[in-house]
């Protein structure tokens, strides 16, 4: 009785060479996958900000644009000061000022229940308040500082002083904001400006000094 004579059979497997190519290939897998989620995390960051930091320009823009469309009694200022006057929402006059506190844009209210400040927008490199007049010209104070004028009494020959009278173009009829911002990612900040019509000031209604 003839038998078969069996082959040895082969192991099949991977060497060590196969394996540590595979685990290298893993791990720049690895590695991409992580860049890619942290560049996706970064953009997502930098747009998360840049929304809340326009969310916050719009909210403070409608905050000027409002007070500047109920003003009712005064207005002055001058650089990166405002001051106004308006109705609350018990017709009662307050005073509303805007300035500067460090890098921040703030508004203080004062009125019949006192003070309270309110921080507009972080961030702030600049601002610059102008008056726009009827006639077409813009001024970087109002209201604007008027000198005396020296005149002759009629038949006495004596010199008085008078202030002259307003041209009635003179009025201002607009104002401007002109914001600079700091930039993100240290680059350059932008300048923003809106500007709002009023009710017409005459040099008369001044209010309070800033």
């Amino acid at each position: 009785m003839s038998g078969r004579v069996r082959k040895p059979s082969r192991r099949t497997g991977f060497t060590l060479i196969e394996v540590m190519i595979a685990l290298a290939l893993f791990a720049l897998i690895a590695v991409a996958g992580f860049t890619l989620l942290d560049g996706v995390l970064r953009t997502q960051s930098a747009t998360d900000a840049r929304l809340a930091r326009m969310s916050q320009v719009q909210r403070a823009m409608l905050v000027v644009s409002t007070d500047l469309d109920q003003i009712t009694g005064g207005l002055s200022g001058g650089g990166s000061d405002l001051s106004l006057v308006k109705a609350d929402l018990s017709e009662a006059p307050v005073v509303v000022r805007y300035g500067l506190d460090g890098q921040t844009l703030v508004r203080v209210v004062a009125g019949p229940q006192g003070e309270r400040t309110q921080r507009l927008i972080d961030g702030v490199e600049g601002v610059r308040w102008t008056f726009h007049r009827r006639r077409g010209d813009w001024l970087d104070t109002w209201p604007q500082i008027t000198e005396p004028v020296a005149v002759a009494a009629q038949g006495a020959g004596i010199i008085v002083n008078a202030t002259p009278v307003m041209d009635p173009n003179a009025g201002v009829s607009a104002v401007a904001l002109d914001l600079t911002l700091s930039g993100f990612d240290g680059r350059p900040g932008a300048t923003l400006r809106r500007v709002a019509s009023i009710p017409l000031m005459d040099a008369g209604q001044q209010g309070l000094q800033p």
